[in-house]
């Protein structure tokens, strides 16, 4: 096994996907309203700023680091542990939201190492947020270090986030206000900033969590499966992702990651 990547080297491959993140966000505001979705295999929408977007998120990542893989929504799902580097990219996370017209959607990318996350940027244009992660060196929100409330009382004067499929299959026993904001990484991402305590994805992708769980593990909050198990590191195997998907609790702390878990259970 190789030596892992200096602060500086993270630093400077930070950098790289800042500005990435940046340019395909200009790509898919200047086609905002204008871009025709469909439905794919799986039933999920698919418009043509994801595929414009993927495309040139994987050519850039491929020509600066060709030793890299890239693991995408929209082209190549299968994880190669072999591999020391994996990008996990979603290029549009919340393609439903930009197909109707509202803000809450962007580019997530995250770095791993042997399945592990090493960075992350997710910028979501419209709302004028771009939250960034480098293990080890933090949250930020647009340059701003961040971090995860240290509440562990909850009451109906706070906030958790939940996908459109969770009432389907789990009732939710908290006093917190529920928020549907249409983006999986969005949800993951209000906890770390501390707009929410907790989080909840019922049938979340690899690449709608990679780019957000190291933002909120930085930011001082947990992220795991329903079950208590760890997203990460990704298992040292061959897997095809497109179809992989699995429950994920996500809170402020640890210890209100114990009292979300209890609150919710299968309908």
């Amino acid at each position: 096994m190789n030596n892992p990547p200096s602060p500086e080297t993270l630093q400077e491959w930070l950098d790289v996907a800042r500005t990435l993140a940046l340019e395909v966000s200009e790509l898919e505001v200047a086609i905002f309203h204008h871009s025709v979705a469909r439905r794919k295999r799986d039933g999920t929408l698919v418009t043509q700023a994801d595929e414009q977007a993927d495309a040139l998120i994987s050519a850039r990542l491929q020509d600066r680091f060709p030793d890299h893989n890239v693991l995408s929504e929209e082209q190549t799902t299968t994880y190669d542990p072999s591999v020391e580097y994996t990008w996990v990219v979603d290029p549009l996370d919340g393609t439903t939201n930009y197909a109707r017209g509202l803000p809450i959607w962007g580019v997530s990318m995250g770095l791993l190492r042997y399945g592990r996350p090493l960075l992350g940027v997710v910028h979501f244009p419209i709302l004028h947020e771009l939250f960034t992660a480098v293990l080890g060196q933090g949250a930020r929100l647009n340059d701003q270090p961040i971090a995860s409330s240290p509440e562990t009382q909850v009451d109906d004067q706070h906030l958790y986030t939940k996908c459109t499929r969770t009432h389907r299959y789990f009732h939710v026993d908290t006093p917190l206000k529920p928020r549907m904001l249409g983006s999986a990484a969005y949800h993951m991402l209000k906890v770390a900033d501390g707009t929410a305590l907790a989080g909840i994805e019922s049938t979340p992708k690899v690449w709608d969590l990679a780019g957000a769980h190291i933002v909120v593990t930085e930011a001082g909050g947990q992220i795991r499966y329903l079950d208590g198990s760890a997203v990460f590191p990704l298992p040292g195997q061959a897997l095809d992702y497109a179809a992989r998907s699995k429950p994920v609790l996500a809170a402020a702390n640890p210890a209100l990651f114990q009292i979300m878990r209890a609150a919710i259970r299968p309908r």
